[in-house]
């Protein structure tokens, strides 16, 4: 960081910077800025969600600390993290579900991968081996996929007693496996969408910077690639061998950062608007509201 950088761009980088692992500190909450700039502390904080194959959605939330579970219209915190700062599920972050069904969730208070096992209850897996997990995905043959930002790679774990290897180092935020199995990623680098093979071969699909704030990435069965993209609070679509365009931009969207595929249309989790968000007919529709409870 330059010497001559002034307080003001500082106090902006580092808020940006904690705003990537949906810290408690400032500007991450939905309540409009006071006189000074700042925002006070959300009680609830959704970042990321996935769809069950009963079609239950679930939710995980920063601030709360937990996972939601919505179902048949009814919204439940289904598993409760701890509120204090490193203890287990302080800080969820990411969410994914296996093959087999396994809810997996990523901490990185505590530096984990937790997978639910048969009792309901909630494991460590990664021995705190990793660094901050931002983003996990599944294969079909049920190896995870972990997003490291702190470390700047991907892990690959093959199954919850293995240990996890690096398979690429390409800087990672978002995750997605498609259906023939290639693995997506949203990197922080200047080629900001790649896909890689199983052995971490790389293919770039955007090898320039288009996105402002690039969070996560999900593609559909038509092989289309939607990418949530805070700053801009846009939804991209990238069409296969096409360029990247805006399907939408503003409000309702404050801060786009979780996106998973419900019945193949994208959902997007915004924790400034504390709402899940189904696209319909090229806009946002409210879903699910988070409320404090």
């Amino acid at each position: 960081m330059a010497n001559n950088m002034s307080l003001s761009q500082l106090v902006v980088v580092c808020c940006s910077a904690l705003s990537c692992f949906g810290s408690t500190a400032l500007c991450q909450a939905p309540a409009p800025p006071s006189n000074n700039g700042t925002r006070p502390a959300s009680a609830v904080y959704p970042l990321d969600g996935v769809a069950d194959s009963d079609g239950a959605i679930w939710i995980v939330d920063r601030n709360r600390p937990g996972v939601w579970r919505y179902q048949q219209d009814k919204l439940e915190l289904v598993i409760r993290g701890e509120k204090q700062f490193r203890k287990p599920l302080n800080a969820v972050r990411c969410i994914a579900i296996s093959p087999t069904g396994t809810l997996t969730v990523g901490d990185p208070a505590t530096r984990e991968v937790y997978r639910r096992n048969e009792q309901g209850e909630m494991q460590p897996t990664v021995n705190g081996l990793i660094g901050i997990p931002v983003d996990l995905a599944y294969s079909s043959k049920g190896t995870l996929y972990i997003a490291d930002v702190e470390r700047r790679v991907v892990w690959k774990q093959d199954d919850a007693n293995s240990k996890p290897t690096v398979l690429a180092k390409v800087n990672p935020r978002g995750l997605f496996v498609d259906s023939k199995d290639r693995l997506w990623v949203v990197s922080q680098d200047e080629r900001q969408l790649l896909r890689l093979d199983a052995d971490g071969k790389e293919d770039v699909i955007v090898g320039d910077r288009q996105f402002e704030f690039p969070h996560q990435v999900v593609v559909d069965s038509q092989d289309r690639a939607w990418v949530t993209d805070g700053y801009k609070k846009a939804l991209w679509l990238i069409p296969p061998g096409e360029a990247p365009r805006i399907v939408f931009s503003g409000e309702p969207l404050l801060n786009p950062v979780g996106l998973f595929l419900y019945e193949d249309t994208p959902v997007i989790v915004d924790p400034h608007a504390q709402q899940v968000f189904r696209m319909r007919d090229g806009k946002p529709e409210p879903w699910i509201r988070i409320e404090p409870k």
